[in-house]
């Protein structure tokens, strides 16, 4: 069976698709509870025969698939982000109900056959063309039949790397051992060229207040140079709000440590203080307004570069969970397993 196949689908059909097609939204992480889902209506999906699909979100296109389980475990498909036990078992209750499947977001090195099949597909009708959440256009094709075979050939002999969907892989795998690891099971995913997403990082905002001395010493052997306002941080370096005003870090050599692992091991985790984690599109001006209101102080870090997540999950390392944050995020709602 190949690693990376066809899928027999429900696809959600145009009259349904703007009140059933969701954004991505995070489960709740501290408690672990979920809310009610409602059973599926059949009326609202077209049954397709097995197929690979081309997802086209605005102008990012990749192609969905059925990933073989195995390929998590056997290193054919890499991550490089730490997860959190409590969303996993969290996720893992959310797989057993009726709820449409979350895709998990892949990049892998495209080839000629996922060339041909894209652009032939995008040069076909559509199955499904609508405004979705945010109004980002979402569009599905059927890639076609003479174009399948070759392009699950060319994915299944690529390494893929995870780029969204960590949390999601880990409840897939826990779900299929409870289930006592039975064959031809798989995640569905789309699979999307290296450069396919956009790539930003997480902040992270010290909970306060922060005495400034002791920040200071773990920042000894960092160069810290004062900036007049919220400075651009790139590789090797953060940002840096406390006390009402900006600085810019420049972090020690790190032997290829991202810098939200030096940041992490030597000043948050000695710190020893709650922290915050939000995404790059947070307006800067609402978590330094946090900053104030309660003497915290805030890290703004530049997305990490793609090579070094490569070489980073190649090397099965894994950095804090919430490092990188790729979009757009493949929406809820386009796909369902038969039913």
């Amino acid at each position: 069976m190949s690693v990376v196949r066809p899928f027999a689908a429900r696809v959600v059909r145009p009259e349904y698709a703007r009140r059933l097609v969701s954004g991505l939204a995070e489960l709740p992480e501290d408690t672990g509870t979920l809310p009610p889902v409602a059973p599926p209506d059949p009326a609202a999906y077209d049954l397709v025969e097995e197929a690979l699909y081309v997802y086209r979100q605005g102008e990012h296109v990749g192609v969905v698939a059925e990933v073989d389980v195995r390929a998590f475990t056997d290193g054919r498909v890499r991550g490089h982000e730490a997860v959190q036990a409590q969303r996993v078992e969290s996720l893992v209750a959310h797989l057993r109900t009726d709820a449409p499947p979350a895709l998990v977001a892949l990049l892998h090195p495209a080839g000629p056959a996922y060339e041909r099949a894209v652009v032939a597909s995008l040069e076909a009708p559509p199955l499904l063309d609508f405004d979705g959440p945010g109004g980002l256009r979402q569009t599905v094709w059927r890639v076609a039949p003479e174009l399948t075979a070759e392009l699950a050939a060319e994915l299944s002999g690529a390494t893929h790397y995870i780029a969204d969907g960590h949390h999601r892989v880990a409840a897939s795998l826990t779900a299929w051992h409870r289930a006592g690891e039975p064959d031809g099971s798989g995640v569905l995913c789309v699979v999307h060229p290296m450069d396919g997403l956009d790539l930003s990082a997480f902040h992270r905002r010290v909970l306060g207040p922060v005495d400034a001395e002791p920040l200071a010493a773990l920042l000894a052997t960092s160069v810290v140079q004062p900036v007049a306002a919220a400075p651009e941080p790139r590789a090797g370096s953060v940002g840096l709000y406390a006390g009402g005003r900006w600085s810019l870090v420049t972090l020690p050599p790190a032997d290829g440590a991202l810098d939200v692992e030096v940041l992490q091991a030597e000043v948050l985790d000695r710190l020893a203080r709650p922290v915050e984690i939000a995404h790059a599109q947070t307006p800067v001006e609402e978590l330094t307004r946090r900053c104030d209101a309660d003497g915290g102080v805030l890290f703004t870090l530049a997305p990490p570069p793609l090579g070094a997540l490569v070489a980073l999950a190649d090397r099965s390392g894994t950095v804090p969970p919430k490092t990188t944050y790729f979009e757009p995020k493949p929406c809820a709602g386009v796909f369902r397993r038969p039913f």
